[in-house]
């Protein structure tokens, strides 16, 4: 037995597919719940425990337990092979790629700092100051532990002595980002020094690097430093706490976008888990591709002083061309300046902002009248300078014409001097997955519906007979008997038995062999007729094309077997 087949043999699909989302049982060892992998309201997800399969009635995808850890975890193969042996107590063979195993060192490099770091913040003599700001901020214990906060020691070598005395070499101090090189002379420098430390996490809960937060606001430093780029810290690929928040982001079906570190962390101290932060950053293609695994829907606190402020607009184009579903959260006067001083001050708050957020077309109409007069006509000018291109980049006409039918209203002018103007307007060309290719980040094709099958009726009644068969083998002459003319084709699929078996499952729990029989010859009869009639249509559109030449022999050929048929 190999690795793969030794893992897939010790877990149980239904036990693993439970840590992502509940089942219920649905017979014979099935059980069904909401598909991860699209919306829906009523159950179309089926897990089948004997064949160790799964399927989905409602985006048609399905498969084995490694390729559901894939497409959840969004895991290579290997990734999500890794996972699940870790879980199975299985032992891989050696994946003897030398960049793997250094990724998986620094990871380990990366796990010491975390756990050097929060040690300081907890009993260091010297951080009695980081302790009193990190109570300042709410972050008892369980929180420190929870989101491994630190504290980085104000000295120049505390770190880089620590972790290489637990067998860390300069060498992967420095490509994970922790040190620098020294400019004079040998050795290494540590590069946080005197700070508190948020641990970033990737997707998959892998520590990739720091942000370092400045403890005194009279250095003359930058308020945070973060990791610089390494080979396994990309800042345009991490979204600040998603590991934590992904299947709340999934199971709300919408992610809640922050700007900083607190952000998140208190929002998920007061129990609103389905926060995330973009570290300040306009959302990337890399950072989308992410999300658009877990939600389409988006609601976005902005920092209130950068609010209507053109670059954070633009920092929302990708999103929009890719067609995410945008909100904008405006935060209450007494709710303060940011999302964890609000949910700080009172949950509630912060709850009815995220429930009551805007879509984006009503956030700009609502910023474009702020501060203007629009009793005098160059403010009126100016709150359609900025609303008129985003009224042209609707789709749908009948609710492009609505806004222009508000704005109208609200400026005190006539439509047909909009809808004029709206012609002449130049809009900004969107982000094009081939200038992002330039700019270095990977393209990716604009987010898609999920699938839906577009089975025709001969196909599903096919499935139906197989299913069938599957389940009641010692039907299958009666089907062969009554098809003679027409054999089963069986649908190219790559899970066809594991899929049969669901919809058995799903379809005839319970039934009698004469109910099943009863409707397997229904079923037959239906299909029978479906292909006697493409047959006929065809004879029909042979003997007209006999006729336009003239080739009677044929036309009398062609008439004799449709008498067949009839």
């Amino acid at each position: 037995m190999d690795a793969v087949d030794d893992v897939k043999t010790r877990l149980d699909i239904a036990d693993a597919v439970q840590e992502y989302l509940p089942l219920k049982p649905a017979g014979s060892g099935s059980f069904r719940g909401l598909c991860p992998f699209h919306h829906e309201k009523t159950p179309s997800f089926y897990v089948n425990r004997p064949r160790q399969s799964w399927h989905c009635f409602g985006c048609d995808q399905g498969g084995d337990v490694i390729s559901f850890v894939m497409k959840m975890e969004g895991m290579e193969f290997r990734e999500a092979l890794e996972l699940l042996a870790t879980k199975a107590g299985v032992e891989l063979p050696s994946f003897d790629i030398q960049k793997s195993s250094e990724k998986k060192r620094l990871y380990e490099v990366n796990d010491l700092a975390t756990r050097f770091f929060r040690t300081m913040l907890l009993e260091s003599p010297g951080a009695e100051h980081a302790r009193a700001y990190a109570a300042k901020r709410n972050i008892d214990e369980l929180t420190g532990d929870l989101w491994h906060i630190g504290y980085a020691p104000d000295s120049w070598s505390a770190l880089s002595e620590a972790l290489m005395k637990k067998g860390a070499t300069e060498d992967e101090l420095i490509k994970a980002g922790l040190v620098g090189k020294r400019e004079q002379g040998s050795g290494v420098y540590d590069r946080f020094r005197d700070r508190l430390m948020f641990t970033i996490t990737d997707v998959h809960g892998h520590i990739v690097g720091f942000t370092a937060r400045q403890l005194s606001e009279d250095k003359k430093e930058a308020k945070y430093v973060n990791t610089p780029e390494t080979s396994i810290y990309k800042k345009s690929a991490v979204l600040y706490g998603l590991d934590k928040a992904k299947g709340e982001i999934k199971r709300q079906d919408l992610a809640v976008i922050v700007e900083g570190n607190m952000d998140v962390v208190t929002s998920h101290r007061v129990g609103i888990t389905n926060v995330i932060a973009s570290s300040g950053t306009a959302l990337t293609h890399d950072q989308l591709s992410l999300l658009k695994r877990f939600s389409k829907n988006l609601a976005i606190a902005f920092d209130q002083d950068a609010a209507g402020n053109a670059a954070t607009l633009r920092g929302l184009d990708l999103a929009r061309q890719l067609d995410f579903n945008i909100r904008i959260i405006t935060l209450p006067p007494e709710a303060g300046k940011d999302p964890d001083d609000a949910a700080g001050k009172d949950v509630a708050l912060w709850s009815d902002a995220i429930t009551h957020s805007a879509g984006i077309v009503e956030w700009l109409y609502r910023n474009a009248f702020r501060g203007r007069d629009i009793s005098k006509p160059e403010d009126k000018k100016l709150v359609a300078r900025d609303l008129l291109p985003e009224f042209r980049r609707i789709p749908d006409p009948v609710e492009r014409d609505g806004w222009i039918t508000r704005l109208g209203r609200d400026l005190g002018v006539s439509e047909d001097a909009l809808r004029e103007a709206i012609k002449s307007v130049k809009i900004t060309t969107p982000i094009t997955n081939q200038q992002v290719e330039r700019a270095g980040s990977p393209q990716v094709a604009p987010q898609q519906k999920a699938a839906e099958p577009h089975a025709s009726r001969e196909d599903q009644l096919t499935e139906r007979i197989l299913a069938v068969l599957e389940l009641r083998p010692e039907l299958r002459p009666l089907a062969q008997d009554r098809l003679a003319r027409y054999p089963l084709a069986e649908p190219a699929r790559e899970d066809l038995s594991n899929y049969l078996a669901i919809v058995a499952d799903r379809e005839f729990e319970d039934q009698s062999l004469k109910v099943l029989t009863e409707d397997l010859e229904k079923t037959v009869t239906d299909l029978y007729e479906i292909r006697l009639r493409r047959e006929r249509e065809h004879l029909e559109q042979e003997m007209r094309d006999a006729e336009r030449v003239g080739d009677h022999a044929k036309i009398t050929e062609l008439l004799g077997k449709f008498n067949e048929l009839t």
